[in-house]
């Protein structure tokens, strides 16, 4: 987790005042709320590497900006492994103080530790949820989502993430007792909530987590028939490893995500990463420093 930070606080507020920007000018330019960017001048709010890129780029610092960010020590798998529900449990802790955190674990791990939470509960293995059910979890979850999004705009990331994390698991769970064409749009959604945890995630500095995340929502939106959604998923990692100098996996997943079924606006952004990985790679092999686009 980056932690924040007064020197690039005050380098933003000089850049910005110099170039005549407000906050309000600043926020639409880099697509952060003018609330977090006021935080991260302020030094109260850790700036991710890509605000950091986004503001360099904005106010033309040459790399001045992104140098105060330091990269994240992370060893992040070129795959990460394919997704399984039967295989995997989401253990998430909160704790009264604020702090919180989520950690995937596989089941072995679960039963070898044993029960150490205070509650617990399942749903039946066998049990099927009525149509009307499913219907209505569908419609409810569909309006909460909207309304998350909303919040995220003027709430701090971390306080979103337990119900949204939440959400995503009952959806994927649920979508194992209903019909056929509810389960797949059950799917679909969930991909549409771990794809907005990956970026609430990122935005907080966590790019491994960021990457884990994106591939749920890949392998959600496949399982439910949104390739449209898997394939904007695939650009989403293509451009985290970009901004962690992975020119190799950049340049993979970008042409992964260029299918001639997807539409023509995810088969544009994975071209302009392939252009942007290839960019990075060129720029490495010659030694030369600096952001390739």
């Amino acid at each position: 987790m980056l932690q924040p930070s007064s020197e690039f606080g005050e380098e933003l507020r000089k850049r910005r005042l110099g170039a005549g920007l407000s906050l309000t000018a600043l926020s639409a330019v880099v697509h952060y709320s003018k609330a977090q960017l006021s935080k991260v001048e302020r030094g109260i709010k850790a700036p991710s590497r890509d605000l950091a890129r986004l503001c360099d780029a904005a106010l033309h610092a040459g790399g001045a900006l992104i140098a105060l960010v330091a990269p994240p020590v992370t060893d992040v798998p070129k795959e990460p492994a394919p997704y399984g529900a039967n295989e995997e449990e989401w253990v998430m802790r909160l704790s009264p103080d604020g702090s919180s955190g989520f950690q995937p674990v596989g089941r072995r791990q679960i039963v070898s530790a044993g029960a150490a939470s205070l509650m617990s509960w399942r749903t039946s293995c066998q049990g099927r949820v009525s149509p009307t059910g499913g219907v209505g979890m569908l419609d409810a979850s569909r309006s909460l989502f909207t309304h998350y999004r909303r919040l995220g705009q003027s709430v701090e990331p971390g306080f979103l993430l337990p119900g949204l994390i939440a959400q995503t698991h009952t959806l994927r769970e649920l979508s194992a007792h209903v019909d056929s064409l509810t389960r797949k749009e059950l799917l679909a959604l969930g991909s549409r909530y771990a794809e907005y945890v990956g970026w609430l995630v990122q935005e907080t500095g966590d790019e491994q987590a960021a990457l884990w995340w994106t591939q749920r929502a890949v392998d959600l939106a496949a399982a439910g028939g949104d390739r449209a959604l898997a394939g904007y998923a695939l650009v989403r990692r293509a451009l985290i490893t970009l901004y962690q100098d992975d020119a190799e996996q950049t340049v993979a997943l970008a042409r992964r995500a260029q299918s001639g079924t997807l539409p023509p606006r995810i088969r544009g952004l994975a071209a302009q990463h392939e252009a942007q990985g290839h960019a990075r790679a060129s720029l490495r092999r010659t030694g030369q420093m600096g952001c390739p686009w």
